[in-house]
């Protein structure tokens, strides 16, 4: 059966794997089952594709600029510490599954995990999920390190390949994941997206809807981040960019600062240390304005085009999608939960090593600015400025205190730099990974079950609507946009 994993992470690499190919396709052949013509479905494949791609060098770009100044924190200071970055997690997963002759079995998971999805949403009648994952990268990546964490802490140390059951359970666990979490937040969706007619398929699923539900108890909705007016000089920060460039350049400047010129490889014939620090910083506001360009053109495409795959091939489905495409949504927002989530954080960090942890955290830039971003726009659509502010500070914590607590159970192997850290594996899967080190794979199989009573429970409380919401949303705002 290796013929089989090798031809789907082959397919996986090649398509599944690449983002822009996959939804440009996804929107091709929408356009074709809404019975357009072939030259509209082709520009909105290429629309698509171009704007995704827009959208991966705006957030490339944002990564490419911070991280390098968080390794040098380490490296100045001699902190020795674990990653909390998707990528490290994934990396810390992929190395160690093929130290163990298990690295194929990823394409397995993922391949059950989607079919699983897709045989959810087509019996929807009865299991009540609406929505189909289609992240594609983010699919791999879970897929990848779901597999090595149970892996660990239920089958041990003995180095042999993973076994059978524990593949499928995996599968069907991360198959069920996307589903309900996805499902769960299709209505906060459409209320921060004005119904644009998508959900959202990412890390923090789980986290999202917490947010948006807890936002209203702290804070006031019609306090919006979007619509503060700064008086007097302070003006100049109701322009988003302009703020986005100053705002950066006085947190992430003080940091170059304080790490001192002779830790940067700059061009002193060129620049001042001065100017370096603030055309790097002033890059925040660059790569954020090109990701949201390429967010409004391919949305635009996908909303209008999904109509036709949910009507015709699987009726009453909705995409989830990259959570970055909300921050187009509430601009000033994920600046908010960068902020606050970055002084949570270190917060957390600096009482693990008071305590002497024996593990210590590093702070990654996707999780600070992607995680908190997104979970900063719902809680201010739900509870403004406020609970934009304080919502992210505790999920600044929880990352690095849950993401510390699970690793205890999880390093040892040489492989393991890191781990996911955004809010769902700070919570719900380190209670797993914990939990299942104990009681072993009974965990997963039990949760499996408890998960897919969500979507029955949020169905019996909004039973007229419930697959109706998003039809009549989107319907309205394709006349909208007329």
């Amino acid at each position: 059966m290796d013929w089989l994993a090798t031809g789907f992470l082959s397919f996986f690499n090649k398509f599944l794997g690449q983002a822009p190919l996959l939804l440009g396709t996804v929107v091709f052949i929408g356009y074709l089952m809404l019975k357009e013509k072939w030259y509209k479905a082709l520009a909105g494949f290429i629309k698509t594709y171009v704007g995704f791609k827009i959208l991966q060098i705006g957030t490339s770009g944002l990564v490419g600029v911070f991280r390098p100044i968080i390794d040098l924190l380490a490296s100045k200071y001699g902190i020795t510490a674990l990653v909390i970055d998707p990528y490290y997690g994934q990396t810390s997963a992929t190395e160690f599954l093929d130290s163990v002759d298990s690295l194929a079995f990823v394409g397995y998971v993922m391949m059950i995990a989607f079919a699983f999805n897709i045989f959810l949403v087509a019996l929807r009648k009865f299991t009540k999920i609406r929505t189909l994952f289609i992240t594609g990268h983010i699919m791999y990546m879970q897929s990848a390190v779901m597999l090595w964490a149970l892996y660990w802490v239920i089958e041990g140390t003995g180095g042999d390949a993973v076994s059978a059951p524990l593949l499928i359970t995996t599968g069907l666990l991360v198959g069920t994941y996307w589903s309900v979490m996805s499902n769960l937040i299709v209505e906060p969706t459409q209320d921060v997206t004005n119904g644009e007619g998508f959900s959202v398929g990412h890390q923090q699923m789980l986290g999202i809807w917490l947010a948006y539900k807890i936002a209203g108890k702290v804070g006031n909705k019609s306090h919006d981040v979007n619509e503060i007016k700064a008086p007097g000089f302070l003006s100049i920060l109701n322009d988003s960019v302009v703020a986005n460039a100053l705002i950066m350049t006085v947190f992430v400047g003080t940091i170059m600062l304080l790490l001192g010129k002779e830790n940067f490889a700059y061009d002193s014939d060129n620049y001042y240390f001065a100017t370096y620090v603030w055309e790097t910083c002033a890059y925040f506001a660059v790569y954020i304005t090109i990701l949201l360009m390429g967010v409004k053109m391919f949305v635009a495409e996908l909303t209008q085009s999904f109509k036709g795959i949910s009507d015709k091939i699987l009726k009453g489905s909705v995409p989830a999608v990259d959570c970055v495409v909300t921050f187009s949504y509430s601009i000033q927002a994920p600046i908010y939960g960068f902020i606050f989530g970055l002084i949570g954080q270190l917060i957390a960090i600096f009482t693990l090593i008071l305590l002497k942890s024996p593990v210590l955290i590093l702070s990654g830039f996707i999780c600070l600015f992607i995680d908190n971003g997104t979970l900063a726009v719902y809680a201010n659509k739900a509870g403004g400025r406020k609970a934009a502010a304080i919502i992210p500070f505790f999920a600044g914590l929880i990352q690095v205190f849950g993401s510390a607590w699970v690793l205890t159970y999880l390093v040892g192997p040489k492989q393991i730099i890191g781990w996911m850290g955004m809010f769902d594996w700070a919570t719900l899967w380190a209670g797993t990974m914990v939990l299942s080190s104990y009681l072993g794979i009974i965990v997963p199989l039990v949760l499996i079950p408890l998960l897919l009573i969500i979507p029955q429970l949020q169905y019996r409380k909004n039973k007229d609507a419930y697959f109706t919401t998003m039809r009549y949303q989107t319907n309205n705002n394709l006349s909208n946009n007329k």
